[in-house]
């Protein structure tokens, strides 16, 4: 099935050393060879795959940029398409010059996640494992990260997996059963089916709560620091934190205001902590 060629910024739109242009999809390698001079006079379409060249991007008779091309062709890319990574300075006016000048000569621009949806439609990788792509992005400390790559590398979908094979096993048994009784006995069958299920439950169970001590990795503990007035609330977080923002905020329910400042880590562990004070005496 042939795709439309799609192309967008890969990296941050702020000033760097260096930006990337990605664009994948069927004509990928033939827009970026109407545009990229490559310094020795070839062709981008005559070079193999996973190859890095140096020439230039040119609109016309216009340079560009200066820039390292990335060849990957299909089906070994991260959309299983022909996929180009422009490598040019990475500053935010000549990449978005540099992705002109690609939708100019045939692509257009990507929807945000589109090429890791083109990955998972592809069948590059599954919906767990897409999910897992920004959960990386946004890892905000070791223990998240090595979680959110465990998912990308298939852990949860292979659990899942195997979960489903046994059930779908006990399936096809019981309709082969069903419609052959005369050679297969399902006698003392139900038994031996329970036990099958409730360790398919269990092992369900258990990945529906490792699922909360994931969001706790990715997201920080909350940490709520409440007592007394003059109890020393304020000196702890001073000692903990230093200088913290405030912003003023009422609870009807507390009768408390609170108190926001920025995440702290505790040996990798983000905590979110918010301070309640000035409470009624009723709540203690």
């Amino acid at each position: 099935m042939r795709t439309d060629t799609i192309a967008a910024i890969a990296t941050a739109m702020s000033s760097s050393g260096i930006g990337i242009i990605r664009i994948s999809g069927d004509a990928a390698v033939q827009i970026v060879d109407r545009i990229f001079f490559m310094k020795n006079k070839k062709n981008l379409s005559d070079m193999p795959t996973h190859t890095i060249h140096y020439g230039h991007i040119k609109d016309g008779d216009e340079v560009i940029d200066e820039v390292m091309v990335v060849l990957m062709r299909a089906p070994k890319s991260y959309t299983k398409e022909d996929t180009v990574e422009i490598d040019c300075h990475g500053g935010v006016y000549v990449m978005k010059r540099v992705l002109e000048t690609v939708i100019k000569y045939g692509a257009r621009p990507a929807e945000p996640g589109e090429f890791t949806k083109r990955a998972f439609l592809n069948g590059r990788i599954d919906l767990a494992q897409a999910e897992s792509v920004i959960d990386i992005i946004h890892a905000k400390n070791e223990f998240a990260l090595k979680s959110s790559e465990r998912q990308l590398s298939g852990s949860l979908s292979s659990a899942v997996k195997t979960v489903r094979e046994k059930l779908l096993h006990e399936i096809a048994f019981i309709e082969s059963a069903l419609d052959d009784p005369e050679h297969i006995s399902l006698d003392g069958y139900p038994k031996t089916l329970q036990g099958i299920v409730e360790e398919a439950g269990k092992e369900i169970r258990k990945l529906l709560a490792n699922s909360d001590n994931g969001k706790i990795l990715k997201e920080g503990i909350s940490t709520v620091i409440i007592g007394k007035p003059n109890a020393g609330k304020s000196s702890l977080l001073n000692t903990l934190v230093g200088v913290f923002q405030i912003h003023n905020f009422y609870s009807r329910n507390l009768g408390c205001h609170d108190l926001f400042w920025r995440s702290l880590y505790f040996y990798g562990f983000r905590c979110r902590f918010r301070h309640l004070f000035s409470c009624r005496q009723d709540i203690f």
